[in-house]
């Protein structure tokens, strides 16, 4: 651990740290720690919707100097999010991201996708594509 921790980055680990802790507190069970010292964590999201409920993994890898200079490392793991759908979404995290340069995000864009699912689940449900 004492290789990832340097001056230059101290401050992103110190604020990784907090955005986990919150999210952790925020989300309960939906989100996992999988591999503390690397830095790698995942979340379910779901729709929150009686009925048709569709869900996503996001699994996010922070790099040492996110959020100051990198952003969070991502994929989203649904198996019925393809083409471009798939490319929707990633592209409105992206966009988040540039919103919020050198913020912690993780949580908009925890937010931004439970938002496209209710979405998707709506449109499916009167029959738009």
């Amino acid at each position: 651990m004492d290789d990832i921790i340097n001056p230059e980055n101290e401050g992103d680990l110190l604020a990784q740290i907090e955005e986990v802790e919150a999210l952790s507190s925020i989300y309960g069970d939906e989100w996992c720690v999988i591999d503390e010292a690397s830095r790698i964590f995942c979340i379910k999201i779901s729709n929150d919707l009686e009925g048709s409920k569709l869900t996503a993994c996001l699994q996010i890898i922070l790099p040492p100097d996110y959020p100051s200079a990198a952003p969070p490392i991502y994929q989203i793991n649904a198996a019925w999010l393809r083409g471009l759908e798939r490319t929707k979404l990633a592209n409105s995290l992206e966009d988040l991201y540039v919103e919020h340069v050198g913020e912690s995000i993780l949580y908009l864009w925890v937010e931004k996708i439970r938002e496209f699912l209710v979405e998707k689940s709506q449109s499916s449900e009167t029959g738009e594509v």
